[in-house]
C-alpha cells in the first residue's frame, strides 16, 4: 500500500533544494504544527507533512467505492514579521520547491496510480505563522479502492 508520508520524505531527501536546508517533520494537523514548534530553535526551514487520517468515501465513475484522503505539506521558513523582503524570499523559494515537488509527482503518477493529480491546491501561510514562519502549504489526494461488500456473517440477526 502506498504511504504518502514516506513518499514525501523520499522527495524531501532527493530534492537538492530541501534535503539539507529544510528539516523534515510530521505534524498532526494544520492548527497544531508541533513538529515545527519543537524544532524551531535549531532549524529555520521546515518541510512538514500532516499525518492525520482524514478522508471521505465516494462512489467512483465506474463501479466501486474509493477512499479519498487529503495530505497536506507545509514548506516554511522563518522570517521576522516586519521583514517583508525576507518573507517574500521565503515565499518565493517555497513556491519553487512546490513546483519541483509537483513536477515529480506528475512524473510519478504513472507508477503510483492512487495519486490524484487533477487539483493540487496551495495556499500562502499568513505572516508570522507558527513561531514566525512564512511560506506555503499544499494539499494532494490519494484515492484507494475500498472493499464495501456486505457480509451477513458480520451481523447479528
Amino acid at each position: 500500500m502506498f504511504n504518502p508520508i514516506d513518499y514525501m520524505r523520499q522527495l524531501h531527501g532527493k530534492l537538492k533544494l530541501t534535503k539539507t536546508k529544510y528539516k523534515f517533520v510530521t505534524v498532526s494537523s494544520i492548527s497544531s504544527l508541533e513538529g515545527v514548534l519543537q524544532n524551531s530553535r535549531r532549524n529555520h526551514y521546515f518541510f512538514a507533512v500532516v499525518d492525520a487520517q482524514d478522508g471521505l468515501t465516494f462512489r467512483g465513475a465506474a463501479a466501486g467505492y474509493f477512499e479519498r484522503r487529503p495530505h497536506t505539506v507545509f514548506i516554511l521558513g522563518k522570517a521576522d514579521y516586519n521583514d517583508s523582503v525576507k518573507r517574500q524570499e521565503v515565499l518565493t523559494e517555497a513556491k519553487e520547491i512546490y513546483r519541483k515537488i509537483l513536477s515529480k509527482m506528475i512524473r510519478d503518477k504513472m507508477e503510483i496510480p492512487v495519486l490524484n493529480m487533477q487539483q493540487i491546491r496551495f495556499y500562502e501561510v499568513p505572516p508570522a505563522f507558527a513561531t514566525g514562519c512564512s511560506g506555503l502549504y499544499f494539499t494532494f489526494n490519494i484515492e484507494d479502492p475500498v472493499n464495501l461488500i456486505y457480509n451477513a456473517a458480520d451481523w447479528d440477526n
